[in-house]
Parts: C-alpha cells; structure tokens; sequence
C-alpha cells in the first residue's frame, strides 16, 4: 500500500510544479487526452520473416515538439507523453533496499510566453524562474538551496535548485529557464523523491538538457500569433463564428505527426538515439455533396442529459443529439451530425439570448448553438471564439443579468460578463479547488458562481474563491449532486439522501434521517429547484421527487413511480415560468408535472438503445447485433426499436461475435454465449485466462478463440486451451484475431503480428518485416492482400511485403472492413476513411460521424454500419461509388 501511496505524493508533487507553470495543464496526464509522437512507418518492404518468435529490441528516438520549438532525447527507460508545446517524461523506479518502495522519476518540458506568465520583456531569468517555483514553493514546504546560471543549447539560463515536503517525505527538484527567443522562455523542471534523487533523476535530467537544441517554433513560422493555454484573459468580447476556411489553404504540416488519444500510447526509449521524422499526411478527398439518404444516423435521444425552455419549446440534449418538442406535441424535430451538429452527445443545454446567441448545447466540441429566430446550427468552439476550452460539461446563463458561465469536464470555467464585454478563466491556477467542473450556479449579477466538482465546492466571488469538502465544512462527504439558488440568494446543495441550505456563512442540513418522511430522497440528489414560496422540489437518481417545505421539514408533495413519470435514473430537474415540473432521464425520455398530473414523453422509434457502441457484428436477416451502455441487442432497422437481450452479467464488454452455429459471444471481464434463450458465462473457474476479453473470432474446425489482456483462451466446446507468453507468445495483451481459412492472425499489444498455422506460431514485427509499430489493433483480409492497422498507421501485407497506406498517415487504426468494392478504416480520433475504388476519402463529426472514435465497422446487405465511443450509429446505405 505504501508503495501506491508514494507513487500518488511523487507525482502530485508534479502536478505542483506544473500548477506553478501558469495552466500548463496539457502536461497533467490525469485530466486530458495526451498525444504522444510516433516514429514513421518503415517505407521499405522487406524479406520473408522469421518463423519463431523474435525478441523486439527497443531502440531510444529524438522528439520533436513543433509548437514548442525543441528536440529533445528522453533518457533510456523513461515513457514519453506529449500534448502543444510541452512534454511529459516519467520512469517507475523500483523498490531498492534503501527506498523499499517504488518511486516515481518525472521530468516535464514546456514553452511560454512572457505575457502568459504575467511578466514583462524587462524581467530577468532570475524573476521568471522565481515566480514559476512559487506555488510550489508555498505548497510544499520547499526553500531553494541553489541558484545558478546554466547554457542550453548556448542560450542562457538558470537553474532553481528546490528541496520541500510532500506528505512526510522529502522531494528533490529542479527549476530551469531559459529564453531561446525574445519574448519565449523554455522551461524544464525535474522532480523526484530525494532517495532516489542522485542515482536516477539528476542523470536523467542531465542528459535531457545536454540533448535539448531549438528551432522556430511552427505557429511563429508560418506567421501567426502565438497562444498560450495559460493565458488569463483574450481580446474577444464576443463569440463570433469562425470563417470558412478556404478550399485553397493547404493543411499546416509540422515535422511530427501526432494525435489525439485517451489513454496515451507511450514510446519508451534505450539504445542508439534515432531521429523521428513524421509521415506527411495527406488530406484526404473531402466527402462529396451528399444526395438522397447516403448517411442515417441512428442514436437513442431518449438518454437524455439536460432540458431547456424557450418560448414554447423544450429542448432536450441527449447523448444522441439534441431534440425539439413542440410544448404538447407527442413528436419531436431530433437534430444529429447529419442536421449540422458536430457531436452528437450533448451534456447540457441553456436558453441564452444574449447577442450573437440563442440556445445553447455543451459538447466535446464545444458549444452548439442554434437561434430559434434565424433557425440553423452553428459551433462555438476553442478555434473559432473566445471560447478557451472544449469539454463543455455545464452552462449557466442570465440575458437579464447579462453573463455566461461555461463548466469544461476537465478545465475549470470560463465567464464572459456581457455588461463588460470580457471574459475571464478560472481552474486551479487561479481560484478553484478542481478543474472537473460537473454543475454550475450563480448568485445575482455574478456575485458568486457556485461550482460543483467530483470532490469539492467552491464558491467565486470576485477575486477570492472559498473552497468547501467534507474536511472543512458540514458537508457529510463530497459527493455533490445539484447545486440550485433561489431568488433571495439562498444556496442549495444536493448530497447522497441529504439536502443544505446556505445562507450566508449558516449551513442548515436536512437528512433522510432527520426528516423522518417517506417522500424524502435517499439517494443521490441530482436535482434542486427552489421555488418562490420558500419550498424547494428535489429528485434522486432513482427517480424519487419530493416538495420540501424547510420550515416543517416535511414533503408538501412526494412522488415515485407514479403513472406517467418516467423510469429512472433521473438526470436533471427543472421548472419553468408558469410553476411546471420537468425531470429528464438516461433511456426513458422526460416527464412533467403541470401541478396534478404526471405526462411521460419518449422519443419513439428509436433504433438503438443507448449510444455508447462498444461492438458490432452481421445479425440474421440483415439485421445487426450491437453492444452500448444500454446493453446487449438486435438493430432491426434505423427507425424500429431494437430487440434487447436478458442481461448477460458479463461486466465491460467489449466485444461480441457471432458463431456459424447462431450462437452470440460476448466478452469482456468474463464471456458469455447467449442460444437465443438464455446465457452460458464462462470463468476463469472454466479455464478462461484471467484477463480481459478484447476479440473473438472462429477456426475452420469451430473453435471458438478469445484474445484477452493475459493471452489467448481456445474454448473446443468442452475445455479451454490457452496460449502465453510461457508457451511463446511475445506479448499476450491480444487486440486483434481474423481467421484465415487454416490460419489464424493475430494482432498483438507489443508483440506485434503472428501467424498460427499447423500448430506453427509466425512472428512478425517491425524489426523483421517494417511494421510500423508492434501494436497491432485491428486486421481484416482481401483476397491475398491483409490489412493491418497500428496505433500509428494501417499497412499492407502481400508476399512477404509491407507498404504503408499513405492516405491515413499515422492515425491510430481502430476498425478495418474489407468488402468486393470497398475498404473502411476506423480511428481512434480521426473518424473514418473510407475508399469507395475512387480514392479516399475521409468523415468526422464534421460531416456525418456521431464520434470522430470508430468503435465499430460492418457491412450488413447494402449498407455499412459505422459505431462511435459516443453517439451511437451512422449508417452509409452506398457500398459502390457514390
């Protein structure tokens, strides 16, 4: 336990330092996607492979940061991170008889503006290096022993030598700057626990700066004005729209190819230093005019997240898009991808007539905005507006106070006053206790914005900020649900089965076992909506409703169940100008209470029960089996509701299969095989191998092959037989299986790609044939000629050959479907590319995709299904030349 512990205070005591960076919040691993740099595809095809397993030599790389202006050599053994212009190296030291624990090793790299760090062009290095160390300085006990003056690269620098106290243990660390241009300060700051300090850490560190040398950073090349994600405030006093770009502007190219991904992918390095040079990326051909009904969306809009009323017209964000009810109309207008969204989850929704403005929606991509006057969907976003952030989580808005507070999943808010037509970001640099924003409130003219996170309150006002947990306040623990305010400022706070009021410094707390009535939530309270006579309506997630009169601690009114409410788990609460009660739910659509009856409105015809599409494979009929977080099920068609299937109490499935014999697989912690009646689960108790079931496929003779996270599980109707790394495997983190006649392949995470044939395992890699990478994720087979997908690019495979498929660059490959005339390639982050025997093209959420994350590809009769991380289905009816 200690062990874990002190890996968690090493590297918060990074998360320190980098807090000192002034929202250099792209380097903190735990709340954003990171990219990290990939080498480039070996361009040339080489000899027959070996056919026994070959060991993998691990070879060091030189980085480049193209937005930073830098290179830079990690040290052996350290894992590379990469988001903008900084980058992230750490090292997992293990337990010595000195430290008799594991340590963490970090060293963490970034470019800023003087501007960006408050500082003028007349301040020192001496000043800069001061004013970064002083956060953590102040937070950890440190004192600087040393300062000293230090070249990198010949440029002039300092060096900051910092010891401090994190948790009882002593930390050691180290400050750079430098300015390799005017105006650009280079920093580079180590941090690692003292005991492991000289053996490990102040080598590495060494080498680093040794191996560092600088270059005009790309934005500054090509001419524009550098950002910095730190900086406080930006000129924009509006949201303007972005303009078209022009066809005729060429895409930016830098030196690295990178990109996004959720869980990094890391490049470890020992050896022989070797520069990476990216592949350029080709743009695809954009996806031609759409006529007729190529692209269908299908995604279940009753999973609903927020509801807005403007005028006489409740808006609804779902995670399948957003929908339109006509107040009394049984029928919706829904809007997707395909009706010029660019996401279809929505997390939240407000009605904001501000100038420029009008309904909102949060999104993954920022705002999506639609004027009900002037009708049509535009996109605010970090790109085109002041916007600073796009992982929009929460939205408050008051046209008549005049402001806009906006709540990111991982960045704090940002506030634009419209009176004074500014805007300004708050996080955790500059006055709140978390970044993950969950709900926002907001006191009179913005007196106090109220923001509610996975572990904290705090409360804005001005420029002080109060912090409230459950080790400095009343509240019972920091599970906060709801958040509310009432026309005389009163704050209310929604718990696990408990209800505070807060006025002013007084807290007053109602519990489900104080309150002693039966109406009275138990569960969490997501929703608060004080009302003018003083009582307050509250919902739990399990859907119990209850009026509560503070003053006689009682329910006035009290609901669950009732007829025409709708299911739980209840999500949001709301109330409009007449006195009507709205609460929406995840998969039953909405309900309001007009004051004495209940009236449930359902999205119908849905065709997928939830959105989240975990995999996908060819159903009877031409149908479609499916997985998504509303379970195991049959897609009929986009317009009839899906036939779902008994739970399979399988947990985490992340993929099913369908066997000749009509039998469904389905895999996950565990697998399971439902007949069409019932499920068989199978066990480690059964033979399973205890990892994760990540594909299945079939044999020639029936066999049924699980690729997991701990080997490969061969169920032959009765028993398991399985394959290790003890009995040859490579790596047996398995990620991809096709079936090949007598031949099974088999993408490996590390391994690479191996060939079972007659009880022979094959293996090749990038050292003996140039694969591109030895994560092999997805394969799939035309004629002679094999696809396969890396996390860095998708190749092709035929007589002994390889040749990279120049079109999709180095995008990590998620999904390969290879039919007569076509080829689809799923990415983790880049959408879909597509080649229809014309060349390729390429879809995102831009166009028709509900995630730019293809988690599953199938061609079912004369159509292909495509499925997103989120969003649910898109379906292109074409399979020939549009």
């Amino acid at each position: 336990m200690r062990s874990v512990r002190f890996r968690v205070i090493a590297a918060g005591i990074t998360l320190l330092l980098l807090v000192g960076l002034i929202g250099v919040i792209g380097l903190t691993l735990r709340s954003q996607p990171a990219v990290t740099i990939r080498p480039a595809p070996t361009p040339t095809p080489t000899a027959t492979p070996t056919g026994t397993p070959t060991p993998m030599p691990i070879v060091d790389v030189s980085l480049v940061s193209s937005a930073g202006g830098y290179r830079v050599q990690p040290p052996p053994g350290y894992e590379v991170a990469s988001q903008g212009a900084g980058m992230t190296l750490t090292r997992v030291v293990s337990a010595t008889a000195e430290t008799q624990v594991d340590s963490l090793s970090t060293i963490s790299l970034d470019v800023l503006s003087l501007d960006a760090l408050g500082l003028t062009a007349d301040s020192s290095l001496e000043e800069v290096a001061l004013r970064i160390a002083q956060p953590l300085l102040e937070r950890t006990a440190g004192e600087v022993r040393a300062q000293e003056p230090i070249t990198v690269d010949g440029h002039s620098g300092v060096m900051l030598s910092v010891q401090g106290i994190a948790d009882g243990e002593p930390v050691e660390t180290r400050l750079l700057v430098a300015s390799p241009a005017q105006g650009r300060i280079f920093i580079a700051a180590a941090t690692a626990p003292a005991a492991i300090w000289e053996a490990e850490t102040a080598q590495a560190f060494t080498r680093v700066l040794q191996n560092i040398s600088f270059f005009e950073p790309e934005a500054i090349a090509a001419g524009a004005t550098p950002q910095t994600p730190g900086q406080p405030t930006r000129p924009q006093i509006s949201l303007p729209a972005a303009p078209a770009p022009s066809a005729s502007t060429p895409a930016v190219q830098g030196e690295e190819s990178v990109s996004l991904s959720s869980t990094p992918i890391i490049v470890r390095s020992t050896a022989t230093p070797i520069a990476i040079i990216g592949l350029v990326t080709p743009t695809p051909t954009p996806a031609p005019v759409r006529t007729g009904q190529v692209w269908t969306v299908v995604s279940d809009g009753n999973r609903m997240n927020d509801l807005a009323i403007a005028g006489n017209t409740i808006w609804i964000a779902s995670d399948g898009g957003a929908l339109a009810w006509t107040r009394g109309s049984s029928t919706p207008v829904k809007f997707t991808t395909i009706n010029g969204l660019t996401a279809n989850r929505l997390t939240a929704v407000v009605n904001c007539p501000l100038p420029d403005l009008g309904v909102l929606f949060g999104s993954d991509d920022g705002l999506q905005v639609i004027d009900p006057r002037a009708g049509g969907w535009r996109q605010l976003n970090s790109r085109n507006s002041a916007l600073r952030y796009d992982d929009v989580s929460a939205l408050a808005c008051d046209a008549e106070a005049g402001y806009l507070v906006v709540g990111y999943a991982r960045h704090g808010i940002d506030v634009f006053d419209a009176r004074a037509g500014e805007w300004r970001h708050l996080d955790r640099n500059s006055g709140l206790a978390s970044n993950n924003v969950r709900k926002v409130a907001v006191v009179g003219a913005l007196e106090e914005i109220w923001v509610i996170a996975d572990d904290s309150v705090t409360v804005a006002a001005g420029p002080n900020s109060t912090f409230y947990s459950a080790a400095n306040s009343p509240l019972e623990n920091n599970r906060i649900g709801a958040v509310g305010v009432a026309e005389d400022g009163t704050v209310w706070l929604g718990g696990e089965g408990v209800l505070y009021r807060i006025e002013g410094d007084a807290w007053t707390l109602f519990s489900a076992e104080e309150v002693e009535d039966a109406g009275f939530p138990l569960r969490l309270i997501i929703g608060v909506v004080p009302i003018p006579d003083g009582d307050v309506w509250i919902g739990d997630m399990e859907g119990t409703l209850c009026r509560f009169n503070p003053e006689t601690t009682r329910c006035v009114e009290a609901f669950r169940g009732a007829d025409g409410m709708a299911n739980a788990p209840l999500t949001q609460l709301k109330r409009d100008a007449e006195g009507r009660l709205y609460f929406t739910t995840a998969g039953d659509g909405y309900s309001v209470y007009d004051g004495a009856n209940w009236r449930k409105f359902v999205k119908a015809n849905e065709g997928i029960k939830g959105n989240a599409v975990q995999s996908a494979a060819p159903a009877p009929g031409g149908t479609l089996w499916a997985v998504t977080d509303g379970g195991v099920q049959r897609i009929v068609a986009p317009n009839r509701p899906p036939e779902v299937i008994p739970d399979s109490n399988v947990a985490s499935i992340q993929t099913l299969y369908r066997a000749r014999n009509g039998e469904l697989w389905v895999g996950g912690e565990g697998a399971g095989i439902w007949n069409g009646e019932s499920w068989r689960l199978l066990t480690t108790e059964d033979g399973l191998l205890d990892g994760t079931v990540q594909t299945i496929a079939e044999d020639s003779r029936g066999r049924i092959w699980l690729g997991t996270s701990a080997g490969i599980s061969i169920w032959n109707g009765a028993v398991f037989v399985n394959l290790t790394g003890e009995t040859g495997l490579p790596s047996g983190n398995i990620q991809a299986l096709l079936s090949d006649g007598e031949t099974m392949w088999i993408g490996s995470a590390g391994g690479g790609l191996y060939r079972f044939a007659r009880n022979q395992l094959e293996v090749f890699t990038a050292e003996n044939i140039g694969l591109p990478s030895n994560t092999v994720t997805a394969l799939a087979k035309d004629g002679d000629l094999l696809y396969i997908g890396t996390d860095v690019g998708l190749v092709e495979f035929r007589n002994s050959a390889i040749a990279p498929v120049p079109a999709i660059g180095e995008r990590p490959i998620t999904q390969i479907l290879a039919l007569d005339t076509s080829l689809w390639v799923g990415t983790r982050d880049a959408g879909l590319f597509y080649d229809l025997g014309d060349g390729w093209r390429q879809e995102t959420t831009e166009g028709a995709l509900p995630s730019n994350h293809v988690t599953a590809l199938v061609g079912v009769d004369d159509a292909v299904w495509i499925g997103g991380a989120v969003g649910g289905f898109v379906r292109h009816a074409v399979l020939t030349k549009e």
